[in-house]
Formats: structure tokens, C-alpha cells, sequence
């Protein structure tokens, strides 16, 4: 039976939108890439919905992408084992073909618009849009601001890590999970989301780890002390002993693996903490205290002060994230006011068969 996962390949950030869709496909392999353009309401979400239900009604695994600002909307989808792709190519991932028409064909759905009605509402449209980008960069410096309480937190633990206790664990760990494989390339190393910040508050997709692994080791830390560090140096250990490995990034920390999916042996390594909603148990938990020293404790009461307020700012993104939503959804209302979906939807029919019929 076909596996159907979900990520994010963008998040809302302290360091603003931070985009991974360059993980999409390699442009120097694949000829079977898709970039979709088209405004707001244009049916862009739908038609990769249509194309992902098929290709899973076709036994092909799929990965859904979906949108950090919206995440019932799709941002793309992914069909690893053929080389198919299809994505959203407007702001603020903006996607541009590397080699047109050879790796990577453009989809145009302002086709299917009616440009004189929408000349009409230019005005209203314009208005909407720029109030849209200004609750987005409302937003953005509430998180600025969560970022900056938080890189005090990560200074505070970084004087009490105990990195002999970090590497002695990291290598028995690696030689036990995934040691050096015979004859052996490098692994592949995957960067993904599988928690953003949203309108909808934290989304912690936990059901994507559920699909992919059968065991859940996790790190309770609070305050994402150790558990990047652990993270990175047993995911690179896993590459370097060639399995391919999916480094899933913080939002709040977006250059740091906040958890680990090493597909081949069903493992997951996840950071546990009390912004995170998981629903599926651990079967195993390790605290993060065991690689800290204990001088730490001193620091509790500054910790916890500094996690409700970081916790504070958060909220004030999202709901300012919210904001943003509302006036996309009147956004999206004027351009499918002006739509010919019938067309739309024949042409979606017609991509289907063209494409994804011709696939196992």
C-alpha cells in the first residue's frame, strides 16, 4: 500500500521565511518537474490535491507539502521513486526553472482568470495585499523577538554541556544503529519541516512519523539544550556511514535539527518538549539533564522566566499570523470570483492523464 507522508519545506521564523524548496528535485536528474504560477484563490492548492490523491490511488508513495501560512493548503508534492514533482512556485518560495522545458515545465493557472474583472478589482486587490505583507511582517518581528529570548536560553545551557557525555553517547549510539555499511557511498542528507509555526498555533505533524518509523526515540529538553547536538552528529555518523537520513529543522532554530528520521532502519529521534502535541508514545525517553552539567539548576528560575515570555511572543506571531490569513481568505475570494474552473478542472483531468497514468 502506497505511504503518504506530510512536511513543511518552508517556516515562519525568527530570521523570517526560511525555504528548503530546493529540496524539491534535482534539476541536473529529473525531468519530470512542475512549477505552478498563478495569484491567491487560483486553484493552485486543489490541483496538487487531485494530482496527489491520484498518484496514491496508483500504489506511488507521496510526500504532501504543505503551506506554513496555511497548512490545510498544499505547497507541493513529491513522488520520490519516480522523479515527479509539482510545486507552488509563487511568494514567498518563489520557484524559477533551473533548465525550462527540460528538467522543469511551468503550469500557468492565470489562464483560467478573468484579467478584466480583475482589472476592475485592482484597487481591492492591492489594498488586500499590502495589508496581507503587513501582518506577515508584524509577525516576523514577534518572532524576531522570540529569537532573541531564545538564543539567551541556548547561551545560558551552552556553559553547562558536557560534551564528553555527548560524544561518548553519539558514537555508541551510531555504532549500534548504523554502523559503517560495506562498500558504501555516502548517504543522502533530506532537510525538512515537520513542525511550523501557523495560524493554527504550533503543527507538529507526529502523523508523519508514525507512517515512517516503527521506533520513537525521544529527548526531553525543555530547552533544546543538547538534543541539536545529539541530533546532527548521529545523523551525520548515519550519512557518512551511507544512509539516507532527514534532518528536521526548529522553527525557532531553523539551521538546527530538531529531530532525526533514518527511513531505512524505521528510527526516530525526536526532541520532546511541551510546545510539541505528539500522540504517539516514545519507546524509549532519554533526559536531556544526563548531558548537562549540574551547576544548571542555578539558572532554573531565569530559564523558566524566559521560556513563558519566549512562549508570549510566539502567541503574538500567530495571531498576527491569523490576521494575515483572514485577509488572504478575502484575497483569494476576488480571484475565484473571477476563475473559470470548468476549465481548470478539465485541465487538471488532462495533467492527470498525461502524466501521472503513464506511472507504475
Amino acid at each position: 500500500m502506497a505511504v503518504r507522508t506530510s512536511t513543511f519545506l518552508g517556516a515562519n521564523t525568527p530570521r523570517g521565511f526560511v525555504s528548503f524548496f530546493d529540496e524539491l528535485y534535482n534539476p541536473y536528474k529529473t525531468t519530470n518537474a512542475y512549477i505552478i504560477k498563478g495569484g491567491p484563490g487560483t486553484g493552485k492548492s486543489t490541483f496538487m490535491k487531485k494530482i496527489g490523491s491520484a498518484l496514491h490511488l496508483r500504489g506511488i508513495d507521496t510526500e504532501w507539502v504543505y503551506c506554513a501560512s496555511d497548512p490545510k493548503s498544499l505547497d507541493g508534492i513529491i513522488a520520490p521513486e519516480t522523479g515527479f514533482s509539482i510545486a507552488d512556485g509563487t511568494s514567498p518560495h518563489t520557484l524559477e526553472p533551473r533548465f525550462p522545458g527540460c528538467s522543469e515545465n511551468i503550469l500557468n493557472l492565470g489562464q483560467f482568470w478573468n484579467e478584466n474583472e480583475l482589472k476592475q478589482k485592482a484597487e481591492k486587490i492591492r489594498s488586500l495585499s499590502l495589508e496581507n505583507s503587513l501582518y506577515h511582517r508584524r509577525s516576523a518581528g514577534y518572532l524576531s523577538a522570540a529569537g532573541s529570548v531564545d538564543d539567551e536560553i541556548r547561551m545560558i545551557c551552552s556553559a553547562f554541556i558536557n560534551e564528553d557525555k555527548i560524544n561518548s553517547f553519539t558514537l555508541r549510539f551510531s555504532m549500534r544503529e548504523t554502523p559503517k555499511k560495506k562498500k558504501s557511498e555516502p548517504g543522502r542528507k533530506m532537510k525538512r519541516f515537520i513542525s511550523a509555526i501557523t495560524p493554527e498555533g504550533i503543527v507538529f505533524m507526529d502523523d508523519t512519523v508514525g507512517r515512517m518509523c516503527t521506533r520513537i526515540i525521544g529527548i526531553e529538553d525543555e530547552y533544546s539544550a543538547v538534543s541539536g547536538l545529539i541530533m546532527e552528529r548521529i545523523g551525520e555518523n548515519a550519512v557518512k556511514n551511507g544512509y539516507d537520513v532527514i534532518f528536521c529543522h526548529c522553527p525557532m532554530r531553523p539551521m538546527e535539527c530538531e529531530h532525526l528520521i533514518i527511513p531505512e532502519i524505521s528510527l526516530c529521534l525526536m526532541t520532546v518538549k511541551s510546545c510539541h502535541s505528539i500522540s504517539i508514545p516514545c519507546d524509549r525517553l532519554i533526559h536531556a539533564k544526563r548531558f548537562l552539567h549540574e551547576g544548571m539548576k542555578e539558572n532554573r528560575s531565569l530559564l523558566k522566566f524566559d521560556k513563558r515570555l519566549k512562549a508570549e511572543l510566539i502567541n503574538e506571531g500567530i495571531e498576527k499570523l491569523k490576521k494575515a490569513k483572514a485577509v488572504h481568505d478575502e484575497l483569494e475570494k476576488l480571484y475565484i470570483e473571477s476563475m473559470d474552473f470548468k476549465a481548470l478542472n478539465e485541465f487538471c483531468d488532462e495533467f492527470i492523464e498525461r502524466t501521472v497514468c503513464g506511472m507504475r
